[in-house]
């Protein structure tokens, strides 16, 4: 039989409902007395109900009606699978091709031959500097060569016939190929006038104005190849056994949705004595991914492995006060079903709510799981298909 205690506690769910959104104030006493009568009629008309139908069952010959009074439970069902373990690092994209282009000499810049943006081929030029100065020395050690040659000339072909001194062939011989060797000189100069891009790539970033003067080694623009990008990212020493060459990652750019599987093609001989890491890169070889170079990155490194492993959720591991390890399974002893039987377990890793068991538990156990903070050891429980 219902206690009257369950009965009261079941007609006080009930009235509660029922009684929302009533009309009458349900703070003044008088209301309050009206509802306490209405639950003590409900309540006898119950127990009246409850008599007449156990009368009836027993009078058809079947059993008590009896409540089932055991804990319920839901378990978690143990499976060796392959337990992994994984490392996020943040990582930035980098182009192995990012240089910084200068004049070679100084002077005014009078002419820009490509904008931001524009794609340019090794040995193209990008700028003309104003190097009017040499090439007005230019046109001077012209005039002088032509000179020069006119009297070598002259001067071998009187050689040839014996005539006149040796002294004064070497002089003529000698002025004519110090001017060229200087003309030679001025002309190298002039092409220092040009800002030429020394790989193909895009312009990124132009940093000088058509009319400012460019002074040698001044940057003037950065060329980026971004065909040849890659990931680099700072490793802890920690892992410096763990990563090897070829390693299989997956990168993540978050910024940019899109995550893709990478292999380690190198990974850095000497530890950052500042920060004491290691750096590993990952080819970036996809193409069509638009990735720009000091995109921000993630790489996630796979650096424990365990097959046939046993793990749980993180959440039924319990400790004690002493800081020892728990957990709660359920066996079957002495004829009865679903006995709860606390358990001594040591752990492994954890990852992403998962805890490796290294010993305690084995496959094919069954671990409580809604429920086990209630249970106690020894006590039989039934196991309910639905959360509790």
């Amino acid at each position: 039989m219902l206690s009257r205690y369950k009965l009261i506690t079941l007609l006080s769910v009930a009235s509660f409902v029922s009684a929302c959104g009533g009309g009458e104030d349900e703070n003044s006493i008088e209301a309050k007395k009206a509802q306490l009568i209405e639950y003590q009629q409900q309540l006898v008309k119950l127990e009246s109900n409850i008599h007449a139908l156990e009368a009836e069952i027993k009078e058809l010959g079947g059993p008590k009606a009896e409540v089932n009074t055991l804990k319920p439970v839901t378990v978690f069902d143990v499976q060796s699978s392959t337990f992994n373990h994984f490392v996020d690092v943040p990582g930035d994209v980098t182009s192995n091709r990012n240089v910084v282009v200068a004049p070679e000499t100084t002077g005014r810049i009078i002419r820009r031959y490509v904008r931001e943006g524009a794609y340019v081929k090794r040995g193209q030029y990008l700028a003309k500097l104003d190097v009017e100065l040499v090439q007005k020395q230019i046109d001077e050690v012209k005039t002088s060569l032509e000179l020069a040659e006119v009297l070598y000339e002259k001067q071998d072909k009187l050689w040839k016939q014996g005539i006149g001194s040796e002294v004064q062939y070497l002089q003529a011989k000698n002025n004519k190929e110090s001017l060229e060797a200087k003309l030679e000189s001025l002309k190298e100069q002039e092409n220092k006038g040009y800002v030429i891009a020394p790989i193909s790539g895009k312009v990124d970033e132009i940093f000088m104005k058509e009319g400012e003067m460019g002074p040698a080694g001044q940057p003037y623009a950065r060329l980026v190849d971004i065909s040849n990008i890659e990931v680099v990212a700072e490793v802890s020493e920690a892992y410096s056994r763990v990563v090897k060459r070829g390693d299989k990652v997956k990168v993540k750019f978050p910024m940019l949705e899109i995550e893709k599987d990478m292999t380690v093609d190198v990974v850095g001989q000497t530890i950052n004595q500042v920060n004491r890491t290691f750096k590993i890169r990952m080819r970036i070889s996809e193409k069509g991914l638009d990735i720009k170079p000091n995109t921000m990155a993630v790489v996630t490194i796979n650096d424990f492995s365990q097959e046939n492993a046993v793990a749980i959720p993180s959440n039924l591991v319990q400790k004690n006060t002493k800081g020892e390890t728990f957990t709660y399974i359920l066996e079957n002893k002495d004829g009865k079903q679903n006995v709860v039987r606390k358990v001594d377990i040591e752990t492994g890793k954890s990852y992403k709510g998962n805890t490796m068991i290294t010993s305690g538990i084995k496959s094919g156990m069954r671990v409580i799981n809604k429920g086990y903070s209630e249970v106690i050891n020894g006590e039989q429980v039934r196991i309910v298909d639905y959360q509790i």
